[in-house]
């Protein structure tokens, strides 16, 4: 049985593995939040700039002590 859900990207839609670094936009009006290879940020950057003030992007690496 599995008990978490398999994050996947946005973008490309392969599976975003907890051993690599990705971008997650979050939706400030409570919608689910996307998540991005560090690759595929372009697309993230983007999606937050044509509505400031709606998205934050956040950076989450592998490294939890820099998060």
């Amino acid at each position: 049985m599995r008990t978490a859900e398999v994050i996947r990207c946005a973008l490309c839609k392969k599976r975003v593995r907890s051993h690599e670094p990705d971008l997650i936009l979050e939706d400030l009006a409570g919608g689910k939040p996307r998540y991005y290879h560090e690759r595929c940020g372009t697309a993230a950057a983007v999606k937050a700039s044509e509505t400031p003030g709606a998205y934050i992007l956040t950076k989450r690496y592998v490294d939890a002590s820099r998060n």
